[in-house]
């Protein structure tokens, strides 16, 4: 992991983890997967593909829905259609005066239109529990305030060892100019004395300095390594709710298609052919160059 220190990101902006050259190997793992020239990954396309999977999520439940809406509508036409023109054969008493049978056959089929509403009150309120078994976004975590809080110690371990540099460079910095003051010939004996009095307690100064900021690279390492598998699980659990969130569209597909008892078709081999851990190997080989197994998607 880069030791230069990484801004806290806003939302949206892409999460970008850059690597050290001397950092030990890493394991087949989105982090060494998305790289570029300077060795930076780009967790950016799995904040992405959740925001594209909760978009899906909304659509299905929106397609449903109008559905369902249809079906309501449908429903209120139905009983309107039956009951006005059951009303106008019954109150026909000029044209259908003396035609007793035929005014009982246009009596009862015009009341068809309560019969299908029955059906159609029927599959309506099958619509809505499907509506109420499409699981909610909400119930997954937020993969970019995921992403910005594995940062958080790594940040401030970075932060730490800017400041130890910082501190560092300074001293030697003071410490030159001591040394060339202790150059000048015009510098009486007293001066020098002075001088080399403030170089030992600068050179002193050093030490500490140098023994802080090694003591602050090992923390930066061990909040690198932590950071790493911090971002492996989180990787490995936005696949898990990925498959998780495309295995649930499924069933309510299935009831949505047999509401309307559709058993056959083009409708139904699709749904039986989904394979929701084919779709999310599909999606890593596209982002990431090596392929990443997850015991729970192969």
């Amino acid at each position: 992991m880069a030791l230069a220190c990484i801004p806290y990101l806003r939302k949206g902006e892409p999460i970008r983890i850059q690597r050290r050259s001397d950092s030990p190997s890493t394991p087949t793992t989105p982090t060494n997967a998305m790289m570029n020239e300077e060795n930076e990954i780009d967790y950016s396309p799995i904040v992405q593909q959740q925001a594209d999977g909760t978009r899906l999520q909304k659509n299905v439940r929106s397609m449903v829905k109008e559905m369902c809406d249809i079906q309501g509508k449908y429903f209120k036409d139905l009983k309107a259609w039956s009951r006005k023109w059951n009303c106008i054969f019954e109150q026909d008493t000029s044209s259908l005066a003396s035609y007793e049978t035929t005014q009982r056959m246009l009596s009862s089929v015009s009341s068809i239109g309560h019969e299908l509403a029955k059906k159609i009150d029927h599959s309506h309120r099958e619509l809505r529990q499907i509506l109420n078994s499409i699981p909610r976004e909400e119930q997954y975590l937020s993969r970019q305030s995921q992403l910005e809080q594995a940062r958080v110690s790594i940040n401030r371990a970075e932060n730490e060892l800017n400041t130890y540099n910082k501190k560092l460079n300074k001293l030697n910095s003071q410490l030159r100019r001591i040394k060339n003051q202790l150059k000048d010939t015009s510098s009486n004996h007293a001066e020098k004395l002075e001088l080399k009095m403030q170089q030992r307690d600068v050179e002193d100064s050093i030490g500490k300095a140098e023994k802080d900021v090694e003591h602050a690279k090992k923390l930066c390492q061990r909040a690198e390594k932590n950071h790493r598998k911090d971002t492996d699980t989180i990787f490995d659990q936005s696949q898990e709710d990925e498959l998780d969130r495309l295995e649930s569209l499924r069933d309510p597909l299935m009831i949505f298609l047999e509401t309307f008892e559709i058993k056959h078709g083009a409708w139904q081999q699709a749904i039986e052919n989904h394979d929701p851990k084919h779709d999310l190997n599909a999606w890593k080989q596209k982002y990431f160059s090596q392929k990443i197994r997850l015991s729970n998607t192969q």
